[in-house]
């Protein structure tokens, strides 16, 4: 069962930490999961995996209806590799 703690997914510090994914294919669905559940609406832009050592991040760049661009931040160690 996927769980989300961490924070809000602004920053690096405040990445979203996703539990219980028992592969990277399952984690990466999780991420989406966790946008349309919170945003409903928005385009993807772009996807960047982000290798900090003892820490992997996946940064999701998407657009919303209004034209808001953000990006989210994914803590993904739990499932990477």
């Amino acid at each position: 069962m996927i769980k989300y703690k961490g924070g809000t997914g602004t920053s690096e510090q405040e990445a979203v930490v996703i539990l219980g994914a028992e592969s990277e294919f399952e984690g990466v669905d999780a991420e989406y999961y966790y946008l349309e559940d919170k945003y409903k609406e928005y385009e993807l832009i772009s996807q960047a995996f982000i290798d900090k050592g003892n820490k992997q991040y996946d940064v999701l760049r998407v657009k919303f209806p209004g034209g808001d661009v953000r990006e989210f931040w994914f803590d993904i160690s739990n499932f990477y590799g």
